[in-house]
């Protein structure tokens, strides 16, 4: 998307340059916008700290595991970058219902943390209780600072504040993310990521089969109740189309790309195959040390690895005795 120049046309149509009218203005805006991302920053940690309290540390493993479609555990916490580790914390704070109470945790911080909150801070929480992560097709910006969208499932328009996403995008290319409502004008959460826009044709198709799936089980649902309950699908697609390419993206572009990540997650995976293989072996080791106290007697494992009682005679034995 292109830029406005200090010496373009200013937007507001009063015919003067952008410099010598709304400049200061829109300026202005930016830094309160900025302000404003300081305080809504320190209200995300506290919500990331309240979720990983111990208390949640079983429900974290299973959603860790949920969201990369795998059984990673610990390992796989420690060998993702701290984006990623961001991205899967957006989505188990807001999205994830813990498996006894159904509750999700910005529920719970809300009911628990509300009262301890500075002022603002819980009307802010409470907005974004209600986002999901969805899946934006980027149009031109219809003024400075802000960016055009358009729902690619519901078809709704949105206008949403620029927070660079505009300035590295090309008009069709996709934003995936949930737009929180707790500014004015509404803006992606730092989550958000940008994929290009020869993606959106088996990204819809991939989401609308689950969606129909869901459909067969959940008969009253709607689009906002499918993607608070799956939101997780689309790092489930993401991590299927880098494995099946094997490659970056447009290298060089802004565009997210999992390539890097899947590497990762099959890297952990080897480790934990070597772990289990390890301690099957410690486990049999052990359980004949255990049998041979028990027996009394040793056992001894014949050529062919056949486990017996007591000495094993060989008939190359009593040859050597001849």
């Amino acid at each position: 998307m292109t830029r406005l120049g200090r010496n373009d046309p200013c937007p507001c149509g009063s015919g003067r340059k952008y410099k010598n009218c709304c400049l200061h203005k829109d300026r202005a805006q930016r830094i309160r916008e900025r302000a404003w991302r300081r305080e809504e920053q320190v209200t995300l940690e506290k919500l990331f700290a309240f979720a990983q309290q111990p208390n949640f540390s079983s429900q974290l493993t299973v959603a860790f595991n949920l969201f990369w479609n795998g059984n990673y555990g610990a390992e796989g916490w420690n060998a993702l970058d701290s984006d990623e580790i961001g991205r899967f914390l957006d989505w188990y704070v807001h999205d994830y219902r813990l498996d006894r109470t159904r509750e999700r945790i910005i529920d719970l911080f809300i009911k628990e943390m509300g009262a301890r909150l500075l002022p603002g801070e819980l009307e802010r929480v409470k907005s974004w209780s209600g986002s999901q992560i969805n899946v934006y097709r980027i149009t031109e910006a219809a003024e400075p600072g802000l960016l055009s969208l358009v729902g690619v499932f519901q078809k709704i328009g949105e206008t949403v504040g620029d927070d660079g996403l505009g300035q590295l995008s090309m008009p069709g290319d996709l934003a995936l993310g949930r737009i929180l409502r707790s500014s004015e004008p509404p803006h992606f959460s730092w989550a958000a990521i940008l994929l290009p826009a020869q993606m959106e044709a088996e990204l819809v198709s991939f989401v609308e089969g689950a969606y129909e799936q869901y459909q067969a089980t959940h008969i009253y649902t709607s689009w906002p109740g499918f993607l608070s309950d799956s939101g997780y699908l689309f790092n489930h697609y993401l991590l299927r189309s880098a494995a099946e390419k094997g490659e970056a993206l447009l290298p060089g572009r802004a565009y997210y790309d999992a390539s890097r990540t899947v590497q990762t997650l099959r890297e952990v995976e080897r480790r934990l195959r070597e772990q289990v293989m390890r301690a099957a072996e410690e486990r049999q080791t052990e359980e004949e040390r255990l049998k041979e106290e028990e027996e009394g007697t040793p056992l001894r494992r014949t050529q062919g690895g056949v486990l017996l009682p007591g000495y094993v005679h060989y008939k190359d034995d009593e040859e050597s005795k001849q």
